[in-house]
């Protein structure tokens, strides 16, 4: 009867402890299975364009998630970046940046170097040197990315290699275009200087007999102009590009990379 009574007080606690590491694996379970969810859904989201869902997905993910937050803070600072909100979307990719493996790197660097353009973009004409900052730490932003999270010819690469191409663009454009509009005007009071003695010289001298009238010159443009036409016909062209492709191709919307 003892040998009966002890067998079944040995069960009773085998079957508490199964019941207890049952339940603990089920929660941790559920746990991952729950943050997994929140990590996958910010990146569904984002591709069928529902930027803000996007967002409320990869926030829930930092909330649950003590592992691989740069995932949450590169995926809500990408939703972020796309609907516009670039100051939030740069303390969010900030902070992906200083906890992402270098794996990971490169696409937090393309994503932030996107936001620093932007914002470069949207002072370019009430603020030219922050706008010049902003662009110059959009290069270094990439120009700073290892070069384990970035083989040759792999995509991060060349996604790389496209965003600085466009960034000095601009930033070449903006700087031609200011110094253009100081040199239009010196060159305007130069001309107005310039005409007035014409005029003068014109009324003591006629012209003289037999001397053909030569074509005006004065819609002739220095090399700078030139330069900084050329200069300002390649942003337009980047950004045309840019609006028409996205900065990953993705067709017709001017976002970031995809999230994870």
């Amino acid at each position: 009867m003892n040998r009966l009574k002890n067998l079944w007080s040995r069960l009773r606690r085998i079957t508490k402890i199964n019941l207890i590491l049952g339940t603990i694996f089920a929660l941790i379970f559920g746990y991952i299975a729950m943050a997994t969810y929140f990590g996958t859904a910010s990146q569904v989201r984002y591709t069928s364009n529902d930027f803000p869902g996007a967002k409320k997905a990869a926030t829930a993910f930092l909330r649950v998630s003590p592992f691989q937050r740069h995932i949450g803070y590169f995926n809500r600072g990408t939703a972020e970046a796309a609907v516009g909100d670039y100051d939030a979307a740069q303390t969010d990719l900030e902070a992906a940046l200083e906890i992402a493996p270098t794996s990971a790197e490169c696409a937090v660097r393309i994503n932030l170097s996107f936001v620093y353009e932007k914002q470069a973009d949207q002072i370019a004409s009430q603020d030219p040197d922050q706008s010049q900052e902003l662009y110059d730490r959009s290069l270094k932003t990439l120009e700073d990315a290892p070069e384990e999270c970035q083989p040759k010819k792999s995509e991060e690469k060349q996604r790389s290699s496209q965003a600085k191409e466009r960034v000095e663009d601009k930033k070449q454009g903006d700087k031609a275009k200011d110094e253009g509009t100081d040199d239009s005007e010196s060159e305007d009071e130069d001309s107005k200087e310039k005409d007035s003695g014409d005029e003068k010289s014109s009324g003591d001298e006629g012209q003289a007999p037999g001397e053909e009238e030569k074509p005006d010159d004065s819609s002739g443009k220095s090399e700078r102009e030139k330069k900084r036409d050329e200069l300002e016909k390649r942003r337009e062209d980047s950004e045309r590009q840019q609006q028409q492709q996205g900065p990953g191709g993705d067709g017709g919307r001017s976002t970031p990379e995809k999230p994870w």
